[in-house]
């Protein structure tokens, strides 16, 4: 199976006058003046292509599970022997930080076969210093100063010292998480799987909402890759699955008198568990909320909290159709819903793109998306190396 996002442009800064119908932009193009309600914010949309799924091989070319995607993976890979590859090339859609951290999380599982959280933290600064205009968060070139000054003798010390000591709650973790659902497929402890993602965040996002962001994306992930889309998703279940991790994670942030303390006890003691409560209802109800109750329960912002929820039930909702989104599979209405919220659409149509792409697989990714991607090759050779891992 495989996860893709893609990179788009704002409506204003994306030339729609050299954008023909024959070529094969032209889908990103349709997809940018789609009748919903758009923001400005479109900039930025991710593309990372992750095959969640054991590598193509003549042994297990007849598993059912797996390798209906066999020919959708060779078009992704035959395509480099085409003429046009140069001319493809400089037309792909460029990933930003989200993919590039990605990218760090999954080649030192690789390379480490384990998890090396220094090796990851040096993955982290080396890429933003070689590539610091992939649209960073502008605290985060502090935590990656500071790690290298110190030789990353302390990997957790620049990030928690972030905002005063309470350090980072925004979406960053999670939003680079991806990689280590499939490294950690066959991972039945939980306190193992996440002591893995706590450390992978806390390298630049130390605060509780951070870490527990990071935590609900990767188990929202873990269980989509091994659920059978044939078959259905049972959401109510799917749903008590991720409340069962995290509730235990979660407790009583502020003390009785603070000046939080006017907001309800479960909002205070359980925020993540009450928002997967409040996507349940979301999710199951006929009538589905509009956009701007979403924007105001479950947020669309930068912070773990208003973002990963909402990615979750972008997943949840496109599995059926919607009025407004015709004519296309469920992944890309996953994708295309989740764009249509606005706030921070990059990372969030990222973290939904996750989820939907471990459950529907490659088939559900159109040709042109996979064409328009930057970096489909390594996605791939690190897919195949995370699969071996657990073989």
């Amino acid at each position: 199976m495989w996860r893709i996002y893609r990179d788009l442009v704002t409506r204003d800064s994306f030339n729609t006058a050299s954008a023909r119908p024959d070529v094969v932009m032209s889908d990103c193009t349709r997809t940018v003046v789609h009748p919903l309600p758009f923001k400005k914010s479109l900039s930025d949309f991710i593309i990372f292509i992750s095959m969640c799924s054991p590598p193509i091989t003549t042994k297990n070319l007849s598993s059912p599970k797996m390798f209906d995607h066999v020919h959708w993976i060779h078009l992704a890979m035959e395509y480099d022997a085409s003429k046009e590859e140069d001319e493809l090339k400089r037309k792909q859609w460029k990933f930003t930080d989200d993919t590039a951290m990605a990218r760090s999380v999954a080649r030192s599982l690789l390379d480490k076969k384990n998890l090396d959280v220094k090796d990851m933290a040096e993955r982290f600064s080396e890429e933003f210093f070689k590539e610091p205009h992939r649209g960073y968060g502008g605290s985060i070139s502090h935590v990656f100063d500071q790690l290298r000054e110190s030789n990353y003798l302390d990997v957790f010390g620049p990030g928690r010292k972030q905002f005063d000591g309470q350090g980072s709650y925004g979406n960053g973790g999670a939003m680079r998480i991806s990689p280590a659902a499939l490294f950690l497929y066959n991972q039945n402890d939980f306190e193992k799987f996440k002591d893995v993602v706590e450390k992978i965040t806390r390298v630049t996002h130390t605060h509780e909402h951070a870490v527990h962001g990071a935590i609900l994306e990767c188990s929202a992930v873990y269980q989509a890759l091994h659920a059978d889309s044939k078959s259905g998703l049972d959401v109510s279940a799917y749903i008590d699955s991720l409340i069962e991790r995290l509730r235990p994670l979660e407790h009583v942030q502020e003390e009785e008198g603070s000046k939080h303390a006017k907001r309800s006890r479960l909002d205070i003691e359980r925020p993540y568990c009450n928002k997967l409560e409040k996507i349940r209802q979301y999710a199951t109800q006929e009538k589905q909320p509009s956009t701007e109750e979403i924007n105001k329960i479950l947020g669309t912002d930068i912070s773990a909290l208003r973002s990963v929820p909402t990615a979750v039930y972008a997943f949840l909702r496109t599995i059926k159709d919607i009025e407004e989104i015709e004519d296309r599979n469920p992944f890309e209405r996953t994708i295309i819903y989740a764009i249509s919220l606005g706030g921070d659409t990059d990372t969030i149509a990222t973290m939904a793109g996750a989820i939907a792409g471990a459950y529907y697989g490659i088939e559900c990714v159109p040709t042109s998306w996979q064409k328009c991607c930057e970096g489909v090759k390594d996605a791939i050779q690190f897919a195949n190396g995370l699969h071996d891992l657990q073989s």
